[in-house]
């Protein structure tokens, strides 16, 4: 179908072609010379000098040079991508340390080891633990003379002890002229304890007691006290003085750790000997006024 504009020409116009400037008539569609539409609705463009046709003679120009004219596109400039190298940070690998290998026999024997420290510890450090050491702690704090020396009376049980304690020798009967020695003047006899008291004869007329306690069927040697006939204590019908520095010496009212307690006498305090001695808990016991007093508060250091 023919495509009739307003302005639409007769059958026998020429028609330039738009793209050659080819004149065509008017009944064509398409250009006889290159092939490209004809457009009717363009008649009110002047004419254009076609560039391939010359004013002396127009020469006809193929068909493929005017499409591969209007083809003709400038190359595209692309830059070739430049890859810039990417900063790296040395890695850094320490060295993990290597334990050395410790044998198994080794290894068995150190908790074996451990095992036997940490239970004696263990119960030393435990309420139960600290009670039952303690008697045997404070009994052997005492100053010992001679041991601990078995026998079958108080005074024999002191006899060596109280040697120990003088350097003088034990007589039974009188010390020969000019030459010191020990003799009983007088004994004190509690429960499961003994206090004996004896003379030194010697020109001071000082006087020893060596105290005594009976554990298991026999008697034992504890710990001797020299001094005046009037300043030995602890002793019944005695003052004594009690020694506990920075705190207070317990009174209870029985001759046991487990007994209450009734009074706590300071250190330096003097209270007034009226019973004993007694043994219990592996002590020596005194009583005074308020109850009893343990042994080792009353001697001195």
């Amino acid at each position: 179908m023919l495509k009739l504009g307003s302005n639409r020409k007769g059958i026998g116009t020429m028609v330039a072609c738009p793209a050659c400037r080819h004149p065509n008539p008017g009944i064509y569609i398409w250009c006889e010379r290159c092939g490209a539409p004809l457009d009717w609705n363009r008649p009110s463009d002047p004419p254009e000098p076609s560039p391939v046709v010359s004013a002396a003679k127009s020469e006809p120009v193929p068909v493929g040079v005017a499409q591969s004219r209007r083809q003709l596109t400038h190359p595209r400039l692309t830059l070739p991508a430049v890859r810039w190298p990417r900063p790296s940070m040395p890695r850094l690998t320490l060295a993990r340390p290597r334990l050395p290998r410790i044998p198994r026999i080794v290894v068995v024997v150190a908790a074996i080891l451990a095992v036997l420290l940490i239970v004696p510890l263990a119960y030393m450090l435990l309420p139960a633990g600290r009670a039952a050491v303690s008697p045997q702690v404070a009994a052997s704090h005492l100053p010992l003379t001679s041991g601990s020396t078995a026998a079958d009376t108080a005074q024999a049980a002191a006899i060596p002890g109280v040697e120990a304690k003088t350097h003088l020798p034990y007589r039974s009967g009188k010390c020969a002229t000019n030459a010191p020695c020990l003799t009983v003047a007088s004994e004190t006899v509690g429960k499961d304890a003994a206090a004996v008291v004896f003379s030194t004869a010697t020109s001071a007329a000082r006087e020893c007691v060596g105290y005594v306690y009976r554990n298991g069927g026999k008697w034992h040697f504890l710990d001797a006290v020299c001094g005046l006939p009037d300043r030995l204590s602890p002793m019944v019908a005695h003052d004594a003085i009690v020694h506990v520095p920075g705190n207070c010496a317990n009174v209870r009212d029985a001759a046991s750790l487990r007994a209450g307690v009734v009074a706590c006498l300071k250190d330096g305090s003097t209270v007034h000997i009226d019973g004993g001695p007694t043994y219990a808990d592996s002590r020596l016991w005194w009583h005074e006024q308020h109850g009893w007093v343990a042994h080792d508060f009353l001697t001195g250091p």
